[in-house]
């Protein structure tokens, strides 16, 4: 699970995977971990009888997991069926509990659409961003007629492509973000990637297509130079220069492995 989590009853024999997070959980405090901060990944499919008769014969739950089969029977919500296995496993407190509950029952309040597209803003949020360029490129794929919505998806989009170092797709996105809101923090960003290629050319075309004036493309241009010289940047290069400097190739495997291995988390699905 990534971090430690102490298990008052003995642990699985077998586990019970869950799909949406390629995730194994080996005790019914694993499976309320997963719950507690995971919450905008559920779904309706979440409720099933393969994960009633988990936490029955691997859970050693056989009430709590009769509960649940009835809160499937009558055709209850997810809200009720996640409090119950909370309110019984005991390792959430009861703000904790509280959360939850509350997240859930928000959700229920939200369309379809809006709500796969807060499950794709969480994955992009937790550092997944291939998990969320995906549910996004399904969520464009969807009829939705709320053009500021459509936009946002196009905006978030392009953020998580622009994380992945993916700047011709990123500079694409915040364009199509923009066409359909009109967003200044769009066009703004869809410059930054333009920049970030060094691709004046498409600098200077997008900026025009948005409407901008050569003043303001030019003080879009200054904002990112000033980032580029932010103290910790600059830190970070001088101390990169000194390890050139000086060889210390141990050093430098370290970032390289550290950076190699964010990436592949980042492109997880």
């Amino acid at each position: 699970m990534g971090e430690l989590i102490l298990c008052s009853q003995m642990l699985a024999a077998i586990p019970y995977y869950i799909d949406e997070a390629s995730l194994h959980v080996y005790s019914m405090e694993e499976l309320s971990y997963y719950i507690l901060h995971n919450v905008y990944l559920l779904e309706a499919d979440f409720m099933n009888e393969e994960l009633c008769a988990w936490i029955e014969h691997e859970g050693r739950q056989k009430d709590l997991a009769e509960q649940l089969r009835e809160i499937l029977r009558r055709d209850g919500t997810l809200l009720e069926f996640v409090t119950c296995i909370l309110n019984r496993t005991g390792y959430c407190d009861r703000e904790e509990i509280k959360q939850v509950t509350s997240t859930l029952a928000g959700l229920m309040n939200k369309s379809e659409y809006e709500c796969r597209k807060i499950r794709a803003d969480r994955y992009a949020a937790n550092g997944r961003y291939a998990s969320a360029i995906s549910e996004y490129q399904r969520l464009l794929d969807t009829e939705e007629k709320n053009e500021i919505l459509i936009g946002s998806v196009w905006h978030n989009m392009g953020t998580a492509y622009a994380r992945l170092l993916l700047f011709p797709e990123a500079a694409d996105c915040f364009f199509r973000a923009y066409q359909k809101n009109a967003n200044p923090e769009s066009v703004r960003e869809c410059l930054y990637a333009y920049r970030c290629m060094r691709d004046e050319k498409g600098f200077k075309k997008a900026s025009e297509l948005c409407g901008l004036t050569g003043e303001e493309a030019a003080e879009i241009g200054r904002e990112l130079s000033e980032i580029s010289r932010m103290d910790r940047i600059g830190a970070f290069g001088e101390e990169l220069d000194e390890l050139f400097e000086t060889g210390d190739t141990g050093k430098l495997y370290e970032f390289v492995k550290e950076w190699k291995d964010t990436y592949r988390k980042n492109c997880r699905m």
